[in-house]
């Protein structure tokens, strides 16, 4: 009553209004219990961060290490309602009021002010301090003079801009966040050496609001390709478009993962989403992605969406239902539908996406139908195993090959394998048995039943540009595998990579690990090969380019999985002895997963057509 009683005055209708949208919202809002207890873990981790340059480094790391470790998280909090004063709730109003009056803020109407300016939090947990005086003036570059052109004077564009790039300039990235006890302080956060998304987007949103520049943080709670989501800011425009930017990182409305499919796009707002409100009071349990109610579905300014309608169990006694997604090891929960009469809604979907019907419960997800491909084209294709009509699957990965391996793949272009009985490899004594001409996404086979002559030397020269990186060698005798010693490896000597040892020296092709490769010292004329100290006819050769680990590797122990039945079903285990795995008897129309029991993390779900895995 303080704060209403304050601003009840005619002249400060608009402040008391403003005190109102807070006031009714903090029963959302949380913030830590023991605030001497974070106190204390900022104040060391800024004492850390004082350290002069010239104690920096190794000293520094561990004092940081040290004091991150010291501090795990206490999972007690307290309404905001019951823990901020009035004091200082009527001093963030005033000032939220000042800079709502700024230049480049004109565009702000009252709602979108009480959203992207008013808030005293950027995010819960938030440390209740003097954020706003703390950032007024940091990171400004040259924002005071624009009013010396028409064209900036007015754009929060050039002002976010300008902001922004100071921002990145004044952030040093040296150390991995690892602490316990999240970093919730403003002014901690701006010395954090190197932090996660989420880290910079709050701390960009909260200077950027400090200055009156309407942001805020959208996200995406899970990639539907691959682990983990992601976030990053919006900028209030003054044509009333959101755009885009990463916080601390680049200039607004610059790409930004265009690329990648999303299934959902959420926004963080202040005041909560009433269908969350409604979950979290009717269903006993909830996913984690709605923890907070104070978020806004914005899936269709990103993409175009399809509505996708489901037929409920009528056994169910939910009264939500859920979309999961796969995260590389299980099923997320993204978006909700509200079930009316056995049926549920799910609005605004991503295409060419695979999702899981689900409900939630005590135990996590429980899924109540089959997996559905929403294609490209809005259809609906239904993954009910046909376990009546079989193929096989002949498969050459457990994870689709990504951005990474993608751009280092042509390094084995024009690579070749060569033997010869001369040592040096001299032109005229030497044979080409086979030359590249594939990028090197997966592992390969060379058949030499063409080659009838007998050589005591074998090798892989690189084409000029690419260090010789090739992963592993595996040469054969017929049909046997050939093990290499050590003493008879050849070839250049010394690595690119020298304060690693010999990990990415010649003898990384021959030691059965597909995430070491030679690394060679110099860019062109490199090769690896094999003194077999008699001439010998091979059979055939097999390659590994430089990989992510998630080809076939021989030696390991893989497992292919169906989902049948809600659940995911073994089709059996083998242990691979080539460079390929076939699977005998598998169901047609599933969605599997290839599972490598000797090694590995990455894995993801798959359909199987015209003898290619379609990755999802």
């Amino acid at each position: 009553m303080q704060v209403l009683d304050h601003y009840n005055k005619p002249e400060d209708s608009l402040k008391l209004q403003a005190a109102k949208f807070l006031i009714k919202n903090m029963v959302v809002h949380y913030s830590f219990v023991d605030t001497l207890y974070t106190q204390k873990f900022y104040n060391e981790l800024d004492s850390v961060f004082k350290l002069t340059n010239d104690q920096k480094g190794e000293i520094r790391d561990s004092l940081y290490r040290g004091t991150v470790n010291k501090y795990p998280e206490k999972e007690e909090y307290i309404c905001d309602l019951e823990f901020i004063s009035a004091e200082y709730l009527i001093d963030n109003i005033d000032k939220a009021f000042i800079v709502w009056d700024v230049d480049w803020a004109r565009h702000v109407d009252f709602d979108s002010f009480c959203e992207y300016l008013l808030a005293y939090k950027v995010f819960d947990l938030q440390d209740i301090d003097d954020w706003r005086d703390y950032f007024l003036d940091f990171s400004n570059g040259d924002l005071k003079n624009h009013k010396y052109c028409e064209l900036y004077r007015f754009s929060p564009y050039k002002a976010c801009e300008t902001v922004n790039h100071s921002l990145r300039d004044n952030i040093t990235h040296r150390l991995q966040n690892e602490y316990n006890l999240p970093v919730k302080k403003m002014s901690t956060l701006t010395k954090i050496p190197f932090g996660l998304c989420d880290d910079y987007n709050v701390l960009a949103v909260s200077v950027m609001r400090a200055k009156g520049i309407p942001c805020t943080i959208d996200y995406t709670p899970q990639w539907p390709f691959r682990s983990l989501g992601h976030s990053w800011c919006v900028l209030l425009e003054n044509s009333g478009k959101h755009i885009v930017f990463e916080g601390a990182n680049g200039t607004p409305a610059s790409p930004h993962n265009e690329d990648h499919k999303m299934a959902k796009v959420f926004r963080t707002v202040f005041s909560p989403n009433s269908e969350i409100i409604d979950i979290h009071e009717i269903e006993e349990y909830i996913p984690e992605f709605l923890r907070s109610p104070c978020i806004k579905d914005v899936s269709a300014e990103y993409f175009k969406t399809v509505d996708l309608h489901l037929t409920i169990p009528n056994r169910s006694n939910h009264r939500y239902a859920y979309l999961s997604v796969f995260d590389n090891q299980n099923w997320v929960p993204i978006h909700w539908g509200k079930i009316r009469k056995s049926k549920a809604i799910f609005k605004d979907m991503g295409k060419d996406i695979v999702y899981l019907p689900t409900f939630y419960d005590i135990n996590g997800i429980k899924p109540f139908s089959d997996p559905i491909i929403l294609t490209i084209k809005g259809e609906e294709i239904h993954l009910k195993a046909d376990t009546l009509s079989k193929k096989s699957l002949t498969l050459l990965r457990k994870y689709p090959p990504m951005e990474g391996i993608f751009k280092v793949s042509h390094r084995v272009v024009g690579g070749k394998f060569q033997a010869s009985n001369d040592s040096l490899f001299t032109d005229s004594l030497t044979v080409t048995v086979h030359e590249i001409i594939d990028r090197g996404i997966t592992a390969q086979e060379v058949l030499l039943d063409s080659i009838s002559s007998a050589y005591r030397y074998w090798r892989y020269r690189s084409p000029d540009g690419a260090h010789c990186n090739i992963a592993e060698l595996f040469f054969y005798d017929k049909d046997s595998l050939i093990t290499i010693p050590t003493d008879n490896i050849i070839g250049t000597e010394g690595t690119y990579r020298k304060d690693e040892g010999d990990k990415y020296a010649r003898g990384a092709v021959f030691d059965r690990d597909a995430l070491t490769f030679f690394d060679a010292p110099h860019i062109n004329d490199c090769w690896v090969g094999v003194d077999f100290k008699e001439p010998i006819n091979l059979s055939k050769i097999r390659y590994l380019p430089r990989s992510d680990g998630n080809c076939i590797e021989i030696g390991d122990e893989y497992e292919l999985f169906y989902w049948g039945n809600d659940q995911w079903k073994s089709l059996g285990k083998i242990v691979a002895d080539n460079i390929i795995l076939t699977f005998d008897n598998c169901p047609s129309n599933a969605l599997f997963l290839l599972h490598n029991h000797t090694k590995g993390k990455e894995e993801r779900i798959f359909t199987y057509e015209d003898g290619e895995q379609l990755w999802w």
